[in-house]
């Protein structure tokens, strides 16, 4: 007798397909391939205004929201709980499903959730604006930040001024828009295994300790603290980014342009590397967490 795979059934509970249709998912996409399409390539020209005697601050502010906001999605079960309900946890605490199934299908749905718009962002490529940015004032700090650019895409170009439309010159980077929406996807991705890494290791080191036995009066707020941590990284890592003046989001994004086959490599030996050990590590967790 042929043995029914229960992987496409827990990922269309996780994504909310049994309770509410296909209709949410759709306008998901739709809604943030809307706001990807016209917004998202403004975080370049945030950044060199920022170099260009802008605020700093503001440009990583921008950064660290967008990514506040997608960590809420991939460290929290906030989407399943909206979508999916608390059923697919219940398949985990009844036995009555295979723990790495349900680890593989919960990695699935947060993919789709998160990484969707991203994918449809790629696609509508062909139909984006080209990525644009403000030239360099002469003896300004973007001046070097700006030849950056220039040495990572070969072909950019300065589009003169335009009387008849007041349109200001602009710095057109060659494939810009393109590489940014790739660098977003691998972005994306490389966070979710980050932070299924992440838990994978800390709820194996908490049940190693002892502490989802523990009768002590810190394991609620020592419990809550790891597994909040993710969702609220950022803070953290705005308060460095003032201090030290650094835009981590730009460095990433011209180191990853200037490799992109060799991070997409490095993101796949990531991805061979945490799905196998997180499979493992939930078929032997008891789940008595907090």
């Amino acid at each position: 007798m042929k043995k029914t795979s229960q992987f496409l059934p827990l990922l269309k509970q996780m994504l909310g397909l049994y309770r509410y249709g296909q209709i949410p998912l759709l306008l998901w996409f739709l809604s943030c391939g809307i706001v990807f399409y016209f917004g998202l390539i403004v975080l370049p020209v945030a950044w060199m205004h920022g170099h260009n005697g802008g605020s700093v601050g503001e440009a990583n502010f921008l950064s660290i929201v967008i990514l506040w906001g997608f960590l809420m999605m991939v460290a929290t079960p906030l989407p399943f709980q909206l979508l999916g309900g608390l059923t697919s946890l219940e398949f985990i605490f009844t036995r009555a499903v295979d723990r790495a199934v349900w680890l593989r299908a919960e990695r699935a749905a947060v993919a789709v959730i998160a990484l969707g718009p991203l994918i449809l962002n790629l696609a509508l490529l062909p139909w984006q604006p080209p990525l644009a940015i403000e030239p360099a004032a002469a003896n300004s700090p973007g001046v070097k930040i700006q030849e950056r650019y220039l040495a990572i895409f070969p072909g950019s170009h300065l589009e003169p001024a335009s009387k008849s439309s007041a349109k200001e010159e602009q710095l057109i980077i060659h494939h810009g828009n393109a590489m940014f929406a790739a660098w977003l996807l691998w972005t994306g991705l490389s966070l979710i295994c980050l932070v299924a890494a992440y838990f994978s290791i800390v709820f194996t080191a908490w049940q190693r300790a002892g502490w989802h036995h523990s009768k002590s009066k810190h394991r609620t707020w020592l419990g809550a603290v790891i597994v909040n941590a993710p969702a609220f990284a950022p803070i953290f890592l705005i308060i460095i980014c003032l201090l030290a003046r650094f835009n981590i989001f730009e460095e990433s994004f011209l180191l990853f342009a200037s490799h992109p086959v060799l991070w997409a490599l490095g993101l796949a030996a990531l991805i061979a590397v945490v799905q196998p050990m997180a499979e493992r590590n939930i078929k032997k967790m008891e789940f008595d967490f907090v």
